[in-house]
């Protein structure tokens, strides 16, 4: 006897099959599809909510600001702000090549990080607290930094809840936990999901809303090639860098890593972080269908073997997620422009997508 919800809720979500799920038999179909999904996602994730509210609101500032230059070797570091919403500011970090010429622009990546990192993590700023432990016990995910040593223009961004954007400790935290110090490696996904949720937002809609904002400062950089922007990342940065990838066309190129999964065999089982989850989201789409809004322009997966966020299928479930995505990509005829890479490991980025990237960004696609 079991009085769980989970055979239940597998029964709701096998009940019917998601109302959008990607079914295009050709190129042609699959572009309506594509602009009908969009505009239904707009929805679920708030962002018609966030643009009315931006309407109604008095105009700010989308100038960056620079906080501060570190010439690092072979590159340089500058530190910026923008501000994405009223009273909402995004610190990220700009990583250029020593040697980069402002009279061009040049090939870019974003690089967004996963749950336990920051865009410190992800630049390999050693001197910030709790990165030098975090990468000598991981030493490659620090992607931004291998990015921009190989000649990319780099940005890292800390998205909502995460490094300096962790939000205040709660007061009900503060009452009957005491004196709780802040991970500089933690998220404040919990607490901002759920207040999102309650205002008809959603925390998946505030990061992607901030990311775009992100993609609008680089366009006003003669130093990056828009042609040429892609964006990265692994598990939770996985997960935004397909969003972003998915809903808008200005990301050229997509490395999502340990993060292709389905929403019945992987999440629901998993119960991944409360940021995975958006009101709604599972009635009409699964994963493979967000992901296929990315074709046909080139993404790349990798997942571990031993990933236990692959759900009790293991690797079977990514690679059938895969199919279908490679099925859409297809119907453009450049079923080479998405790949699924699978390592011997567990939940890691692996950094099988540096020569997919440079395969693809070293000139116009």
């Amino acid at each position: 006897m079991t009085y769980s919800y989970k055979q239940f809720f597998r029964q709701i979500y096998e009940s019917a099959p998601p109302k959008y799920a990607c079914t295009a038999p050709d190129a042609a179909s699959f572009l309506i599809w594509k602009d009908k999904s969009r505009d239904h996602l707009r929805e679920l994730l708030g962002l018609s909510r966030l643009e009315q509210f931006i309407a109604d609101s008095a105009p700010y500032s989308r100038e960056a600001e620079l906080l501060s230059t570190f010439q690092e070797d072979g590159y340089t570091r500058y530190k910026l702000k923008i501000q994405t919403l009223p009273d909402v500011f995004m610190p990220f970090y700009m990583l250029v090549p020593d040697g980069f010429s402002d009279s061009r622009p040049h090939k870019a990546m974003i690089a967004i990080p996963a749950h336990g990192a920051s865009k410190e993590s992800v630049a390999g700023v050693l001197t910030a607290p709790g990165v030098r432990e975090k990468l000598a016990a991981d030493p490659k995910e620090s992607y931004g930094l291998q990015l921009v040593k190989i000649g990319y223009t780099v940005f890292c961004p800390d998205p909502p809840g995460y490094g300096e954007r962790l939000e205040p400790v709660s007061m009900e935290d503060r009452t009957f936990l005491g004196d709780v110090l802040p991970n500089p490696l933690g998220s404040s996904c919990k607490n901002l999901t759920m207040t999102a949720e309650a205002l008809g937002l959603t925390f998946a809609g505030l990061a992607l809303w901030d990311l775009m904002r992100l993609v609008d400062y680089t366009e006003t950089l003669p130093t990056v090639d828009s042609e040429r922007l892609g964006c990265c990342g692994f598990s939770g940065g996985g997960l935004y860098s397909m969003w972003l990838a998915a809903m808008d066309d200005r990301i050229r190129l997509a490395v999502i890593s340990g993060y292709l999964h389905s929403a019945k065999e992987s999440i629901l089982e998993t119960h991944l972080c409360p940021c995975n989850f958006v009101p709604g989201l599972w009635r009409d789409f699964d994963l493979c269908d967000i992901a296929s809004l990315i074709a046909p322009r080139p993404a790349f997966f990798e997942n571990g073997l031993q990933d236990v966020l692959n759900g009790p299928k293991g690797i079977d479930d990514p690679i059938s997620q895969f199919h279908k995505i490679q099925r859409i990509y297809s119907l453009f005829g450049k079923a080479g422009h998405v790949r699924h890479r699978t390592f011997d490991g567990p939940h890691m980025w692996y950094g099988l997508g540096y020569d997919f990237i440079d395969e693809y960004l070293s000139s116009s696609l």
